[in-house]
């Protein structure tokens, strides 16, 4: 038996997801001296609003995105292990932007962890959509692994250059 869930909670995860990328990015480009950074961040964070704006959409057709789980128990459990990764990253978030960073080598390593959690939450939830949503997912799953190798890049010059 095939049972069907709302998935309200993991898109609005999603988007707080999103909005805490948003505020970490806007704080290490207000803080950030070095013009190379600060230009990084400010895409990051644009494109975090961006990913904000279509899990916002998602959520508000909500009735066109029905989870299905093929597994008695499945989506709940699933649900439950990425709300407590979710709430570990978002405390994380918090701290960093409150005590800041070391240099900018940290700072980047620190989005390359935000980046990288994202597309796990992302890659999993993916089988939890129907196919004919799952476009949007992909994409930003993409953009998110083009931020991953951005903040690579951006990491390796820093360490040649410091």
């Amino acid at each position: 038996m095939i049972n069907t869930f709302n998935p309200r909670e993991i898109i609005e995860i999603a988007i707080n997801i999103e909005e805490n990328g948003r505020k970490l990015y806007q704080t290490l480009e207000d803080k950030t001296k070095k013009e190379k950074l600060k230009s990084m961040y400010k895409y990051l964070k644009e494109q975090e609003e961006i990913h904000g704006k279509v899990f916002q959409e998602m959520l508000d057709n909500i009735g066109e995105c029905i989870v299905h789980e093929f597994n008695l128990g499945e989506f709940e459990a699933y649900l439950r292990a990425i709300a407590s990764e979710y709430i570990f990253t978002q405390e994380l978030i918090d701290e960093k932007i409150e005590k800041g960073f070391g240099d900018g080598l940290e700072a980047v390593e620190f989005g390359i962890f935000v980046e990288k959690e994202s597309i796990l939450t992302y890659s999993a939830l993916r089988e939890y959509v129907l196919p004919g949503k799952q476009v949007a997912l992909d994409k930003i799953i993409s953009e998110e692994r083009k931020h991953l190798i951005s903040l690579v890049a951006l990491k390796d010059f820093l360490k040649k250059e410091g």
